[in-house]
This record gives structure tokens, C-alpha cells and sequence, in this order.
């Protein structure tokens, strides 16, 4: 390895050092050797340990940067009771996340999370939790999914279009292909049986099966997903007939199987590391 690239893989583990302990974080350290940083983010027990090597291969600026450590923090602080903590949750659809955060299996490779939406940060919510709160999980994770607004699009499309959702921080877009039956109510706004996709936590693109617009939303979904820090998922999700978000079936002999497959190969591969 060259001398330049040791110098900037230094440079860029001590900002991510230096803002992890500005947040909170107990014994952030980095380790060139293994290229991982450790810390123990607040409010877990068990520390966390984060890759260093997919930040190096995107060009992202201080901004990007801190925005991607605040996603690895949770700011303490619980509401103490249920009654409190119930209208604050929301549902959010992740690969992983820091801590070992109460979860549930969702899609392939992603799973349902909850957490406390505070005004400028969000907390994930524990197992460890709902004994303080004396609930169940299957409640805390319904309260989660009523709390979504379930936004309602107006107008009918002509044709198929593209529909693309970017989430302002409060909305929470991604998240609502966790509502059963909220993605099939599309179908007027997109010109078609939608199809979604989730490239990163921000971002929810939809237009109609069969149209000219989907393969390239494939194209679009993997460059998304390759290049941003948050990323989600680069496949593609219709409703099943129960109104469950599930997998773009593109079976052998469908004429985006090649692009279906691959999107859920670099999604099993992102997984793994």
C-alpha cells in the first residue's frame, strides 16, 4: 500500500474518531491494521465496529460526513414511560444499525426497525426498552407504523411517470413501504401497478410496471445505491395481493431478470460485508 494512501485513510478515520466522541461515543479508536474503527456509541453496552474501507471508495465532504456519524449515534435520553414514547415512534427500514436495536425481518437482507423521532436526531429502540416500558414488541412496532402519516398523492396520471420521494428529515418515505397496501394505492399517481425502489434512506422512486421509465430506474437505483452513504437497496418491490411490499418478481425469460438479479446479487454482496 502506498504511502499516500495510508496517510488518507489516517486522515479520514481521525475526523470520524474526532466526531464520534464529540457525539457521545466511548472509546472510539482506530485501527489501521484491521481498517475499523470501535466505539461504543451512547447508550449501548456493546461497542460497535465500523468498516472504514466503503468510505474510502466515495468522495464524500464534511457535511456528508457528519451526517453519516450522526446515523451512527443515538442520543440518550428514552421518553421514561409509554404513554410518552408511543406517538414518537416511527417504523424505518434498514440493512443494519448501531447497537443491537429491537428488529424484525422486513424484506430480503433488510429488516424493520423502530425508533424515537426527535426533532433533530432519531433513537433507535431497544429490546432492553420495552421491558421499561412493559410492552410487547409486536405493540411498539405497530404504534411505530400508525404513527406514519400514510401520505396520499392527488391527481391521476396520463401515462406512466416517475415519482420520486425525498425525504425532508420528518417524512420518512422509505418507511412506508412498510404500510400494507400504501404502495398498490399508487397505482393512479404512476400511470400503472407501481414499483418502487429504495437506493438510499432518503430517497423512494415509483413508476408503473411495463413502462418505459423501469429499466432505467434499475440503472438509476445501483448508481444511487453504490455511491451514497446511506444507502438502502438498489432492488425493486411491487404489493403482493395482501398488499405486502415484497421483491420485483422477474423470474428466468422476464426481460428484466438480468436486472432484477443483479440488483439482488450487489445487495446480498453489500450485506455481507
Amino acid at each position: 500500500m502506498g504511502l499516500l494512501r495510508r496517510i488518507t485513510r489516517a486522515r479520514l478515520a481521525r475526523r470520524v474518531v474526532r466526531r464520534l466522541r464529540r457525539g457521545g461515543a466511548r472509546d472510539a479508536r482506530w485501527s489501521p491494521r484491521t481498517l475499523t474503527i470501535r466505539f461504543t456509541a451512547p447508550g449501548d453496552t456493546e461497542p460497535t465496529v465500523l468498516q472504514v474501507r466503503p468510505l474510502l471508495t466515495r468522495r464524500i465532504n464534511r457535511r456528508q460526513l457528519d451526517v453519516f456519524v450522526a446515523g451512527l449515534l443515538r442520543t440518550p435520553g428514552l421518553p421514561a414511560d409509554w404513554r410518552a414514547a408511543a406517538p414518537l415512534l416511527r417504523p424505518v427500514l434498514r440493512g443494519g444499525a448501531p447497537g443491537a436495536p429491537l428488529r424484525r425481518p422486513a424484506l430480503p437482507f433488510l429488516s424493520e426497525f423502530v425508533v424515537v423521532d426527535h426533532p433533530e436526531t432519531m433513537t433507535y429502540v431497544t429490546p432492553d426498552q420495552l421491558a421499561a416500558w412493559n410492552v410487547p414488541a409486536d405493540r411498539v412496532f405497530a404504534a411505530a407504523r400508525a404513527n406514519l402519516s400514510g401520505a396520499v398523492l392527488h391527481g391521476v396520471a396520463s401515462g406512466p411517470v416517475v415519482v420520486r420521494f425525498v425525504d425532508d428529515g420528518d417524512a420518512y418515505w422509505t418507511s412506508h413501504l412498510l404500510l400494507e397496501g400504501w404502495l398498490a394505492r399508487l397505482e393512479g399517481q404512476v400511470g400503472g401497478v407501481p414499483v418502487a425502489f429504495a437506493p438510499e434512506r432518503g430517497t423512494l422512486l415509483v413508476t408503473a410496471d411495463g413502462s418505459e421509465h423501469l429499466a432505467g430506474l434499475f440503472v438509476q437505483a445501483e448508481k444511487i445505491f453504490m455511491e451514497s452513504t446511506r444507502a438502502l437497496s438498489p432492488m425493486a418491490y411491487v404489493s403482493d395481493d395482501n398488499g405486502c411490499t415484497v421483491p420485483y418478481p422477474a423470474p428466468p425469460g422476464h426481460p428484466l431478470h438480468h436486472l432484477a438479479d443483479r440488483a439482488t446479487r450487489l445487495l446480498a454482496a453489500r450485506s455481507k460485508k
